[in-house]
């Protein structure tokens, strides 16, 4: 079957840690009948969920909030990408979230970079644009593809330099805030060839490192830098090679893995690479698809993480032509690169992974878009699988209902949190157990507010309960889990 070319921009995630609850595997599809895609996903505080996107339906940059079993407690639009798309996002040490992407409504021919904070609940906090660090218009024009909050309470974000949006990328940029978003020092790196930065990280020697192409030293390139930006080492793959590195993390033994593509041979594909760096940026191993998989395969690595048992988890898309997208994969590995397991999930059209990370039970979380599953067009794809790559259950399709005016703050707890607005008769919701059978109610009078769940002297037992609102307030359900 022909496949339609459908390119999204790679960004990575990083581990974090979280209070240890184990949940079975699923996945979710939200968005919808436009195109609805999700390019990065990371675990947050409370064990739950934020993913980064675009929204068609919602005209630009979407964020999309969840509990542990992908159960969305609130959206955001940011306006401060101006119908752009946000590509990477990060919980910041104060529980808001940091987001960089693109601003897309100017009247100046160009994407301009956007670097948003928002709160714990979806409100934006700051941002700011190229156009606020750089006041002559030669000096802007570009998109954010990764951003990292750094040891000292700043941000640092890398994409590429555009003067205009029908030119070609002009540099890898490299921009360093303050905790406010203000500029303290930019780099620009390649800027005579094209040249793109889509991972950055910080590290462990306050330095940084990029992971991206340049077309003058056989595309597939990492930048390694010291904390002011300026130039360590780079490396390359071998002469002759085409391709891209689009996601880096650093391991345990202060060492980089690296994954992205290749094109080495004739055969008309993209080709998964996987390569394994020492400190100084020398190769100790690499691996690609056709080491794994044989030569009838193809395909692109979008994201990597190391995992807790000192291997490494990757995913992405197959691909039967260089400009094809196939189905998604995730493929763990050991230390050395070899595969323990490949699990490759998709339907009949267009499905793919660009964001994987570990969870605090050992399993993994997916995002990425699909075309075989959902409301119609590309919709978010969001998969949660186990420690061995099972999802343990079919695919749930989730139209989120963007015009209601209630949701869950906190879905999982001792107490359960449910913020209403703009309600001109209050707010009325019955709550029901997992059998069904009717347990409480809700009441409010007032037009807006918030309400805990169960009462101080309440008797309900931990479990999986559902909040349903009911006429003359916003007629949804709500799952929610007490526990004790």
């Amino acid at each position: 079957m022909v496949r339609k070319r459908f390119f999204f921009p790679l960004i990575s995630a990083l581990l974090l840690v979280v209070p240890e609850i184990s949940y079975a595997g699923w996945t979710r599809t939200y968005g919808a009948d436009q195109d609805d895609v999700s390019y990065c996903v990371r675990q947050t505080a409370d064990g739950g969920f934020i993913i980064a996107g675009y929204s068609e339906s919602q005209g630009g940059a979407w964020l999309l909030r969840t509990n542990q079993t992908g159960d969305t407690l609130w959206t955001s639009s940011p306006f401060g990408f101006m119908g752009g798309a946000a590509y990477s996002v990060q919980q910041t040490s104060d529980g808001s979230y940091i987001l960089t992407g693109y601003m897309a409504a100017t009247e100046d021919g160009k994407y301009h970079v956007g670097l948003v904070k928002i709160d714990s609940l979806g409100e934006e906090i700051w941002w700011h644009s190229d156009m606020d660090w750089f006041y002559d218009f030669d000096s802007t024009g570009g998109v954010g593809l990764s951003v990292q909050q750094t040891s000292d309470g700043g941000y640092i974000l890398t994409g590429y330099r555009q003067p205009l949006i029908w030119e070609d990328t002009a540099g890898v940029w490299l921009i360093k805030t303050d905790p406010e978003g203000e500029l303290e020092w930019s780099k620009t790196y390649g800027a005579e060839y094209h040249a793109c930065g889509c991972c950055i990280l910080q590290t462990s020697d306050g330095g940084y490192i990029i992971a991206g192409y340049t077309t003058s030293l056989g595309n597939f390139w990492l930048l390694k830098t010291d904390e002011y930006g300026d130039t360590v080492w780079t490396f390359a793959v071998e002469e002759g090679w085409s391709g891209k590195a689009c996601s880096v993390a650093e391991t345990s033994d202060d060492g980089y893995i690296v994954t992205g593509y290749v094109a080495p041979f004739r055969d008309g594909k993209y080709h998964l690479y996987l390569v394994k760096l020492n400190p100084n940026g020398d190769t100790l191993w690499s691996r690609m698809d056709v080491d794994w998989l044989g030569w009838q395969t193809g395909g692109v690595g979008s994201c990597v993480q190391e995992t807790s048992d000192g291997g490494y988890i990757i995913t992405g898309y197959t691909s039967e032509w260089h400009d094809e997208i196939n189905d998604l994969f995730l493929i763990k590995t050991d230390d050395d690169g070899d595969t323990l397991w490949t699990r490759i999930y998709g339907g009949a059209d267009e499905d793919a992974g660009y964001s994987v990370d570990q969870t605090s039970d050992g399993g993994y979380i997916i995002t990425g878009a699909t075309k075989s599953f959902g409301a119609g067009g590309y919709d978010i794809w969001f998969l949660r699988t186990d420690s061995l790559g099972d999802t343990l259950s079919g695919i749930e399709e989730s139209v989120i209902d963007l015009a209601s005016n209630w949701h869950i703050l906190s879905s999982v707890g001792r107490e359960i949190v449910l913020r209403y607005e703009d309600c001109s008769h209050g707010f009325h919701a019955n709550i029901f157990d997992a059998t069904g059978r009717k347990v409480d109610e809700l009441h409010s009078t007032e037009q807006s507010g918030t309400i805990t769940w169960p009462a101080i002297h309440s008797s309900h037992s931990p479990g999986v309960y559902f909040i349903k609102g009911v006429p003359n307030s916003p007629n949804r359900m709500q799952k929610v889990i007490l526990i004790r």
